[in-house]
């Protein structure tokens, strides 16, 4: 199979109890890794996504109400910052 260090019936010696453990852990440990990095990737691409539906919606509202418009990009960006921030806190909190 394609996650195996030496393929089936090509191995001169078996690994020692030892070995495999190693070798287990080593690969349970990727895992986690891997489970980490995407869920930081995840929790990224959806901020992204909210930060766009926000800005979509800021436009929506200066377009309906223009004398608004400074007050609502305020609220927006101080949303906006939030967001970032909890990204942020979320990225340093799986490190």
């Amino acid at each position: 199979m394609s996650y195996e260090i030496v393929p089936r019936g090509q191995a001169r010696s078996t690994p020692s109890a030892r070995t495999r453990r190693d070798i287990s852990r080593i690969a349970d440990y990727t895992k986690i890794e891997q489970s980490r990095v995407q869920s930081k990737a995840m929790v990224g691409e959806f901020a992204i996504q909210e930060v766009g539906y926000i800005k979509a919606i800021q436009h929506q509202a200066e377009q309906a109400n223009p004398d608004a418009a400074e007050a609502i990009a305020l609220i927006v960006n101080i949303t906006v910052q939030g967001i970032a921030r909890s990204v942020a806190n979320f990225n340093n909190d799986w490190q």
